[in-house]
């Protein structure tokens, strides 16, 4: 009977070895293709990218409550405060954002010259913007009626 015991409870702890180890193999795999994502973005220029065009008719009828969630959820991102400056954070951002946003919003990361990046995020004619400068970081939001709203966290630089 003791040995039954020890049998079933050797096998338990495999399976349970054989769990943790498959979880961290996934995980390793997820943030590989993250790394990979980045990676891309990073050869991409910012002066390739298509252009949103204005000019496009639209014949979606937008939802207005879709328009006041958007809105919603920009204010409460800039409630958080955030002052993320770590560009291989960026694509987790994007998509946690993008999560809550309306399906049809659209996003995308702009690497630019001297280490500045940002994320844009649109949903028809609104936007948000995360904006990583030199002197700090920055939002901008255009909201449903048309209003622009900013929020700045700069950096103090001390002179030598």
């Amino acid at each position: 009977m003791l040995k039954i015991l020890l049998g079933l409870c050797l096998f338990i702890g495999l399976i349970v070895l054989w769990k943790i180890f498959f979880k961290i193999q996934i995980n390793q795999q997820a943030q590989q293709f993250r790394i990979k994502q980045l990676a891309d973005l990073i050869k991409f220029e910012a002066t390739s990218a298509q252009p949103l065009s204005k000019t496009e008719a639209r014949v979606d009828e937008v939802e207005e409550y879709e328009q006041q969630l958007f809105d919603d959820v920009c204010q409460m991102f800039f409630e958080r405060h955030l002052t993320e400056r770590n560009l291989s954070q960026a694509i987790v951002l994007q998509e946690g954002i993008l999560r809550k946003l309306p399906a049809k919003a659209q996003t995308r990361i702009h690497k630019l010259d001297l280490g500045e990046w940002s994320i844009y995020w649109t949903f028809y004619d609104q936007s948000l913007e995360y904006y990583v400068g030199r002197y700090g970081v920055f939002y901008t939001h255009i909201d449903r009626f048309g209003c622009e709203h900013k929020c700045e966290f700069k950096e103090q630089h001390s002179r030598a």
